[in-house]
């Protein structure tokens, strides 16, 4: 198993945070998923049912080393991108891998993350929800949909 990549899903967050918008989260949700995809499956059935609450810690314990390499005013920043990216990346993944023992890991690390930083805690949604959760904007201001025109 990699742990240094399982904690790059967390700690790479260019360009894919970058990339988190309508016209472009579909493409590079799906490179997202062919980079880190296998190293998960490959971890969770290394781990196997048993052994993916040690799973979680190590890649919990991993990110946090890597926070604390951090300079003491950027460390604040890199968790909150961190975060963003097990929100709108790393969850989903988990969620849509065929693994089932994947969603059991997302709910792990989702519950390990609350205990270790409770004013921090996420939610996650699955790649669809994400998608569909994008609005017609411009500059900050909504647009009516085609179809609720003719209201």
């Amino acid at each position: 198993m990699d742990q240094e990549m399982l904690c790059r899903a967390f700690q790479e967050t260019k360009p894919w945070l970058e990339n988190f918008r309508k016209r472009t989260y579909e493409k590079s949700f799906g490179a997202y998923v062919d980079r880190f995809g296998p190293v998960y499956l490959e971890a969770v059935r290394q781990a196997g049912e048993n052994g993916l609450a040690e799973l979680a810690d190590g890649i919990l314990d991993g990110i946090e080393v890597g926070w604390r390499g951090q300079r003491p005013w950027n460390r604040t920043s890199v968790r909150v991108m961190e975060k963003q990216m097990a929100v709108v990346y790393l969850s989903p993944m988990l969620l849509e891998l065929p693994e089932p023992m994947c969603q059991r890991l997302c709910a792990l690390l989702q519950e390990g993350w609350a205990k270790r930083w409770p004013k921090e805690a996420y939610g996650s949604a699955t790649y669809a929800q994400l998608k569909d959760g994008f609005r017609d904007t411009i500059m900050g201001i909504e647009l009516r949909r085609r179809k609720e025109k003719g209201n």
